[in-house]
């Protein structure tokens, strides 16, 4: 099974590189157009669930249709996560990205082609004030995006939650854009590429209700932010105990 969990691996590397070069080469013409988004994480997701062998059910798709400029927020677990949730996300999703993906070849060419934003995390000073420009762009350009406060793949990733950092929230209320909390059911042990975990089997997103953030005072975001991990702890909560219980 290891065996057939690496080439797995290896598949799902070369059809990625494979899937941004042809972004990048037939998107030239269109540089900077999101559509190329889509494309992108479209087909890498397709791909992802034929050569994992993924049963994904997705829950209340239509709470995003014709929702933007908003900040989508879920919980992070594998490299993969980018390819399951594309598969729900609209036509004018951009990626937030570290400044550093740039320098990777093939994928690096492919976020800036699609007209994706970046930040450098290690620039705390002028964070802040990136991310109201990110705010700023998203109502500009009409645009959507998806961010893992979390921050980092999360090992424990059917258990708990890590406590979320800011920079989604700081985006969202610069413009005061609605948040969409995403939820994935657990991928330990169908779907963790960093550990080969590529066994397959039953996943299921589920999208929640957005919420708003123009009202909130200043005082009380921290407070909103624990307020969102929470209610997604419990729906992942019991999204895990639903795919348990249909094993």
């Amino acid at each position: 099974m290891k065996i057939i969990n690496y080439i797995k691996g290896i598949t799902l590397i070369i059809g990625m590189l494979v899937i941004a070069l042809l972004v990048v080469v037939l998107g030239l013409p269109w540089w900077g157009n999101t559509v190329l988004n889509i494309f992108f994480i479209r087909s890498f997701s397709w791909f992802v669930c034929k050569v994992v062998g993924i049963d994904l059910q997705i829950i209340d798709l239509q709470k995003i249709h014709h929702l933007s400029p908003a900040v989508f927020v879920g919980n992070h677990q594998s490299a993969l996560d980018l390819a399951l949730i594309g598969k729900i996300s609209p036509k004018n999703v951009v990626i937030v990205a570290k400044k550093e993906i740039v320098y990777l070849p093939i994928i690096g060419w492919y976020f800036k082609v699609a007209g994706n934003l970046f930040i450098n995390r290690s620039d705390k000073i002028n964070s802040h004030q990136r991310m109201m420009e990110m705010g700023e762009e998203l109502v500009k350009r009409n645009l959507v995006t998806a961010i893992f406060p979390e921050g980092t793949r999360n090992k424990n990733s059917n258990e708990v939650l890590l406590p979320f950092k800011k920079g989604a929230f700081h985006i969202a209320f610069a413009q005061g854009l609605p948040i969409v909390p995403i939820i994935c059911s657990s991928l330990k042990g169908i779907a963790v590429w960093e550990r080969f975990e590529l066994n397959g089997g039953k996943v299921i997103i589920k999208v929640l209700d957005p919420i708003e953030t123009k009202n909130v005072p200043k005082n009380e975001i921290n407070a909103f932010i624990e307020n969102v991990k929470n209610l997604m702890q419990l729906e992942m909560n019991k999204l895990n105990a639903q795919v348990k219980n249909n094993a």
